[in-house]
């Protein structure tokens, strides 16, 4: 069978798709003009301690300062999660420079990606300061690390150290395969500042394009390692997807938000106890979709093919 030449291939149509509709290389700056005191910068929807009854009964300043502290930490952890986590493993990919070779033309993928999630970094940051500048309000003291950071730490002690660039390189790819979701929920809501809007709409096309390379990334560093290392990863995965989507880090923060509105210690932890359940990953499974998107994105790439590992999802009741 012969070769259709009118049919480029897949890493040249995925070029010409990054060169077209990228945000670095198609959008403006995204400038903070104006603020109206009855806009909010952070989705309500993505916020739950924004609606407890204690919260709202501290009036509506109360809950802005609730939001406006929510959108630094959203913007502090995608430049968090973009320069300390993403690129580490894209720079590593593009360079050619983990024990198992991936083609050419993905790396030259991934070489895009490294570029899109700096300019993310750079625009989270530049936002912020935009913000923090136009509302007079300094973001309180914000998270050191992240989920995925903690996540990753824990699944390393249980691998050889062989296999940690290729744990790091999966949740890399389970994590550009997840926060698509988040930003697409995110929705524009009535009140909802436009610019923010802009901003976060600029991010999640690029990420959709990232989730296609980093599941072309899964299926090749997959095909490439032998059963038994593959077993070794793929069984601690359900505890690292447990990590991942442990929501600690929020509730801390969280806390912190409401102490500054000036609820008692007594009604943060009534606030924090309605809207932080306890709950393992299969009940969390129940109430957010993520769960099942993750597990899904991993048996299309395969990793669910062994039955060993197949077996450990499901004793977690996760399949």
């Amino acid at each position: 069978m012969g070769i259709n030449v009118d049919t480029p291939p897949a890493s040249s149509r995925r070029q010409a798709h990054w060169e077209k509709s990228s945000s670095i290389r198609s959008r403006p700056r995204r400038v903070l003009r104006g603020w109206s005191p009855d806009e909010h910068f952070y989705p309500i929807a993505r916020q739950p301690i924004a609606l407890h009854a204690l919260v709202t009964a501290k009036g509506h300043d109360a809950r802005q300062r609730v939001l406006l502290q929510s959108l630094y930490k959203f913007l502090n952890d995608i430049a968090f999660v973009e320069t300390r986590v993403v690129n580490e493993v894209a720079l590593a990919i593009a360079n050619d420079r983990l024990p198992w070779p991936f083609p050419a033309d993905l790396r030259a993928d991934v070489l895009t990606v490294l570029i899109d999630e700096g300019y993310h970094a750079y625009v989270a940051i530049d936002f912020m300061e935009q913000v923090r500048r136009l509302t007079g309000v300094d973001p309180l003291t914000l998270p050191p690390t992240l989920a995925i950071e903690q996540a990753i730490a824990n699944a390393l002690v249980k691998l050889p150290a062989e296999l940690h660039p290729a744990l790091r390189t999966i949740a890399v790819c389970i994590a550009e395969n997840s926060v698509t979701k988040e930003l697409i929920d995110v929705h524009r809501e009535e009140g909802l500042n436009e610019t923010f809007h802009a901003v976060n709409s600029d991010h999640m096309v690029d990420e959709v394009r990232h989730c296609l390379i980093f599941a072309d990334v899964l299926r090749h560093l997959w095909s490439v390692l032998t059963t038994d290392q593959r077993r070794a990863i793929g069984v601690i995965l359900p505890d690292f997807l447990g990590d991942y989507l442990n929501l600690s880090l929020q509730k801390q923060f969280d806390m912190k938000i409401l102490a500054t509105i000036g609820l008692s210690a007594a009604e943060i932890e009534t606030v924090i106890a309605a809207t932080h359940l306890e709950q393992d990953l299969a009940t969390y499974r129940n109430v957010n979709p993520i769960v099942d998107k993750v597990v899904t994105f991993l048996r299309n790439c395969g990793v669910l093919d062994d039955q060993v590992i197949r077996a450990t999802f499901a004793e977690k009741q996760l399949i």
